[in-house]
């Protein structure tokens, strides 16, 4: 069995792992990043809707009320996203739990954020959507708050040179979106990071017997933790890896299934781990267009609309977009019918609309994090209790997301 020593080692490539790697190993730190996915580049997209190819790289939890999707591959969710990348609003750091507590520790908010956020953009390259590039979609949902007083605002994207194929979910082409292998990642190579994909973490144990002195430097850590990889695929030899300090980068569901597999290892480790998990708290709503509004191409630009409403952000919580969905979602996911006639013929009739006069609403709101992942011998469940406050949201909010519809005279699907 192989073993290999690193200062750091950071399990993930995503948003959580590329930043600490990059900059760990620009202060001269040995870093090590594995990865459970497959290698990724730019040339590996594809602009289709073939589940073979979607689900080779996107994976699902589902359960009880809630369902998560994220990214296995390099530079985890940050190749199949929509590249909105758009500051916490102060609000999102005032929530409180039920028992009146902040949900953020204190000292992180805002303020304290912001310097690091413009540092994120500049990597990124982060920039408003130009008027003249702003998808159909999205301009006829700016007509259609207009209308009724209401604001909008155009988003803000990790991109350079966005040609609007509207592939964005299945990877970008052209390599306009900022993929984290596009920039955290070679930097950090560059500055002497080791990146390893294919090879799983199996469990994290530390070291025992051994003391350091609090507020040390790093390289006067001793070696503290034992983390065992299996390579996937092929022959799935083990490798241990031995670190001084292990970052866990590997998204939500990843950490939780590994610290939960590790649990034997760690006496003291949180009952709380896979427990109250944040979404996005989504509700949509689906309506054609009225006749005096033209005909759009729904299908056609970037995937996000590119445009967003704050209106109901402090009264609502929520923030208001239109939704550009791939026909491969509307098939799998939306429940269209016509009077209870779903393979009918009103419902063919639907769909020929769908393309030019359907309008789709999603709002995303500050939700309590009342997930919950279980984890029995390795396989992930979720689920997600429908309490009388999560169900007078959705509620209300179906309601208002209707009500823009409705009194823009679209007819409800």
């Amino acid at each position: 069995m192989k073993t290999v020593r690193t200062d750091v080692l950071v399990i993930g490539t995503g948003f959580g792992a590329a930043a600490p790697a990059l900059r760990l190993a620009q202060a001269g730190a040995s870093v090590v990043m594995i990865e459970k996915g497959p290698k990724l580049q730019t040339a590996d997209f594809r602009q289709t809707s073939d589940p073979k190819y979607i689900l080779k790289y996107l994976k699902g939890i589902s359960g009880d009320h809630l369902r998560l999707t994220y990214a296995e591959a390099l530079g985890g969710g940050s190749g199949f996203y929509e590249m909105v990348s758009l500051r916490a609003p102060t609000l999102a750091f005032e929530q409180l739990d039920e028992a009146g507590r902040l949900l953020w520790p204190a000292g992180v908010d805002r303020p304290a954020l912001d310097p690091y956020y413009a540092l994120a953009e500049r990597m990124l390259h982060v920039a408003q959507i130009p008027i003249e590039e702003v998808p159909k979609t999205g301009l006829v949902f700016a007509q259609l708050m207009k209308n009724l007083g209401l604001s909008v605002d155009r988003c803000r994207y990790a991109v350079r040179g966005c040609q609007g194929s509207g592939f964005c979910v299945t990877g970008c082409v052209y390599g306009a979106k900022q993929s984290l292998f596009l920039n955290y990642l070679p930097q950090a190579v560059a500055a002497g990071a080791n990146i390893e994909t294919d090879l799983e973490a199996l469990a994290i144990q530390p070291i025992g017997g051994i003391r350091w002195r609090r507020g040390c430097a790093l390289r006067e850590l001793p070696y503290r933790y034992r983390v065992t990889a299996r390579r996937r695929g092929g022959s799935g030899d083990l490798i241990v890896f031995v670190a001084r300090v292990v970052i866990l980068g590997g998204g939500t569901v990843g950490t939780a299934k590994l610290l939960s597999a590790s649990r034997p290892y760690l006496p003291l480790l949180s009952e709380h781990v896979g427990r109250n998990i944040a979404y996005n708290g989504s509700v949509k709503v689906a309506a054609l267009l009225p006749d005096g509004m033209p005909d759009a191409d729904m299908f056609t630009g970037r995937t996000h609309p590119g445009m967003v409403s704050y209106q109901f952000l402090g009264s609502h919580g929520i923030t208001v977009h239109a939704v550009k969905a791939l026909p491969l979602m509307l098939v799998s996911a939306a429940h269209l019918g016509l009077h209870g006639d779903f393979w009918g013929a009103k419902n063919v009739e639907l769909m020929r609309q769908v393309r030019h006069r359907m309008i789709i609403l999603d709002a995303f709101g500050l939700t309590p994090p009342g997930g919950a992942l279980q984890v029995v011998a390795g396989d992930a469940t979720m689920s997600l209790p429908l309490t009388a406050r999560l169900r007078a949201y959705h509620a209300e909010t179906k309601r208002l997301l209707e009500s823009i519809l409705e009194r823009n005279g679209c007819r409800m699907v």
